[in-house]
Protein backbone atom coordinates (compact mmCIF):
# COMPACT_ATOMS: atom_id res chain seq x y z
CA UNK A 1 0.00 0.00 0.00
CA UNK A 2 2.85 2.35 0.97
CA UNK A 3 4.33 1.60 -2.47
CA UNK A 4 1.31 2.65 -4.42
CA UNK A 5 0.57 6.23 -2.45
CA UNK A 6 4.54 6.75 -3.25
CA UNK A 7 3.94 6.18 -6.67
CA UNK A 8 0.99 7.72 -7.03
CA UNK A 9 2.44 10.84 -5.30
CA UNK A 10 5.66 11.00 -7.45
CA UNK A 11 3.26 10.25 -10.59
CA UNK A 12 1.18 13.16 -9.80
CA UNK A 13 4.06 15.56 -8.53
CA UNK A 14 5.89 15.05 -11.63
CA UNK A 15 2.77 15.73 -13.60
CA UNK A 16 2.26 18.97 -11.82
CA UNK A 17 5.81 20.09 -12.62
CA UNK A 18 5.53 18.83 -16.44
CA UNK A 19 2.63 21.54 -16.89
CA UNK A 20 4.28 24.33 -15.51
CA UNK A 21 7.01 24.81 -17.98
CA UNK A 22 5.93 27.04 -20.63
CA UNK A 23 6.79 26.68 -24.66
CA UNK A 24 9.67 28.03 -25.58
CA UNK A 25 9.40 32.39 -26.82
CA UNK A 26 9.58 32.74 -30.37
CA UNK A 27 13.03 32.63 -32.36
CA UNK A 28 13.88 36.36 -33.05
CA UNK A 29 16.92 37.84 -34.77
CA UNK A 30 19.91 40.09 -33.67
CA UNK A 31 20.34 43.29 -33.60
CA UNK A 32 22.48 43.05 -36.03
CA UNK A 33 20.45 41.18 -38.44
CA UNK A 34 16.92 43.15 -37.56
CA UNK A 35 18.60 46.32 -38.96
CA UNK A 36 18.78 44.17 -42.49
CA UNK A 37 15.54 42.03 -42.02
CA UNK A 38 13.73 45.75 -41.43
CA UNK A 39 15.32 46.94 -44.39
CA UNK A 40 14.29 43.73 -46.44
CA UNK A 41 10.56 44.71 -45.42
CA UNK A 42 10.84 48.08 -46.57
CA UNK A 43 12.79 46.90 -50.03
CA UNK A 44 10.03 44.11 -50.69
CA UNK A 45 7.23 46.12 -49.44
CA UNK A 46 5.67 44.34 -46.65
CA UNK A 47 3.99 47.04 -45.26
CA UNK A 48 2.19 47.92 -48.20
CA UNK A 49 1.47 43.86 -48.54
CA UNK A 50 0.10 43.35 -45.18
CA UNK A 51 -2.31 46.16 -45.59
CA UNK A 52 -3.43 46.04 -48.58
CA UNK A 53 -4.48 41.85 -47.67
CA UNK A 54 -6.19 42.91 -44.49
CA UNK A 55 -7.93 45.87 -46.09
CA UNK A 56 -9.45 43.25 -48.58
CA UNK A 57 -10.76 41.03 -46.18
CA UNK A 58 -12.14 43.94 -44.24
CA UNK A 59 -13.81 45.00 -46.84
CA UNK A 60 -15.03 41.75 -47.70
CA UNK A 61 -16.41 41.19 -44.36
CA UNK A 62 -17.91 44.56 -44.74
CA UNK A 63 -19.93 43.58 -47.34
CA UNK A 64 -20.67 40.12 -46.11
CA UNK A 65 -22.01 41.50 -42.71
CA UNK A 66 -23.36 44.87 -43.75
CA UNK A 67 -21.48 46.81 -41.69
CA UNK A 68 -21.97 50.39 -41.61
CA UNK A 69 -19.00 52.96 -43.17
CA UNK A 70 -17.97 54.16 -39.23
CA UNK A 71 -17.25 50.64 -38.20
CA UNK A 72 -15.52 49.62 -41.13
CA UNK A 73 -13.10 52.78 -41.05
CA UNK A 74 -12.97 51.84 -37.11
CA UNK A 75 -11.35 48.71 -38.17
CA UNK A 76 -9.27 49.29 -40.90
CA UNK A 77 -8.05 52.49 -38.34
CA UNK A 78 -6.83 49.22 -36.73
CA UNK A 79 -4.19 47.95 -39.31
CA UNK A 80 -1.45 48.42 -37.75
CA UNK A 81 2.03 46.81 -38.82
CA UNK A 82 4.04 46.78 -35.91
CA UNK A 83 1.44 43.93 -34.62
CA UNK A 84 2.48 41.42 -37.46
CA UNK A 85 5.75 42.60 -37.70
CA UNK A 86 7.03 40.06 -35.04
CA UNK A 87 5.64 37.35 -37.12
CA UNK A 88 8.62 38.76 -40.04
CA UNK A 89 11.17 38.93 -37.39
CA UNK A 90 10.68 34.96 -36.24
CA UNK A 91 10.18 34.01 -39.68
CA UNK A 92 13.69 35.33 -41.04
CA UNK A 93 15.65 34.87 -37.60
CA UNK A 94 17.24 32.17 -38.70
CA UNK A 95 18.94 32.88 -41.56
CA UNK A 96 22.67 34.23 -41.23
CA UNK A 97 23.28 38.11 -41.83
CA UNK A 98 24.80 37.01 -45.48
CA UNK A 99 21.66 35.25 -47.12
CA UNK A 100 19.84 38.50 -45.34
CA UNK A 101 21.55 40.51 -47.61
CA UNK A 102 21.51 38.72 -50.56
CA UNK A 103 17.73 38.74 -50.30
CA UNK A 104 17.70 42.42 -49.81
CA UNK A 105 19.82 42.08 -52.78
CA UNK A 106 17.57 40.26 -55.12
CA UNK A 107 14.37 42.06 -54.13
CA UNK A 108 15.93 45.59 -54.98
CA UNK A 109 16.76 43.79 -57.91
CA UNK A 110 13.49 42.44 -58.37
CA UNK A 111 11.20 45.07 -57.62
CA UNK A 112 13.42 47.95 -59.14
CA UNK A 113 11.28 50.47 -60.99
CA UNK A 114 8.32 48.18 -60.70
CA UNK A 115 5.31 50.68 -60.10
CA UNK A 116 2.79 48.11 -59.41
CA UNK A 117 4.36 44.78 -59.29
CA UNK A 118 6.08 43.57 -56.08
CA UNK A 119 7.87 40.15 -55.58
CA UNK A 120 7.65 39.37 -51.54
CA UNK A 121 8.98 36.87 -49.91
CA UNK A 122 6.33 34.81 -48.54
CA UNK A 123 6.70 31.78 -46.24
CA UNK A 124 3.95 29.60 -45.76
CA UNK A 125 4.11 30.75 -41.80
CA UNK A 126 4.07 34.56 -42.80
CA UNK A 127 1.12 33.83 -44.68
CA UNK A 128 -0.98 32.03 -41.79
CA UNK A 129 -0.45 34.20 -39.82
CA UNK A 130 -1.43 37.10 -42.18
CA UNK A 131 -4.83 34.59 -42.03
CA UNK A 132 -5.20 35.05 -38.63
CA UNK A 133 -4.04 38.53 -37.93
CA UNK A 134 -6.88 39.92 -40.70
CA UNK A 135 -9.17 37.18 -38.69
CA UNK A 136 -8.87 39.11 -35.39
CA UNK A 137 -9.02 42.76 -37.13
CA UNK A 138 -11.93 41.58 -38.56
CA UNK A 139 -13.54 40.37 -34.80
CA UNK A 140 -12.33 43.57 -33.60
CA UNK A 141 -9.15 42.41 -31.27
CA UNK A 142 -6.71 45.56 -32.30
CA UNK A 143 -9.68 48.54 -31.93
CA UNK A 144 -7.44 49.21 -28.79
CA UNK A 145 -4.88 50.35 -30.79
CA UNK A 146 -7.24 53.43 -32.22
CA UNK A 147 -7.51 55.00 -28.73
Amino acid sequence: MKKIIITFSLFIASFTFAQETAPPPPSMPTVENKIVIDNLIKTAGFEKYIYSYCLEKIEQAAKENNWNEKKTQEIIKSIHFNQFKDTIYNTFSLYSKEDLISLVKLFEKLNHNKKNINLIPISDTIQHNLEGFATDLIKGDYLFLNK
